[in-house]
């Protein structure tokens, strides 16, 4: 069974799936809780301005940038 989890304002990553489908390029990551990292929202504006990914751990909730 899928458990599906909401980061940014993607619905349906896949918690524990190494592989998420929904995931921007080289995510998800491991997490140090032992989770993984999953990263949505990743692209350019109207003006080509890049928009960071949002990222969030699936088990401890944390963001890339707050565990690194």
């Amino acid at each position: 069974m899928s458990t599906y989890f909401v980061i940014g304002d993607e619905t349906t990553h896949i918690a524990g799936n190494p592989q998420c489908p929904e995931c921007w390029e080289d995510y998800p990551e491991t997490c140090p809780c032992g989770g993984l990292i999953h990263a949505a929202g990743e692209e350019e504006d109207q003006n080509r301005v890049e928009i960071p990914a949002t990222t969030r751990c699936a088990r401890c909730g944390l963001s890339e940038e707050e565990v690194h």
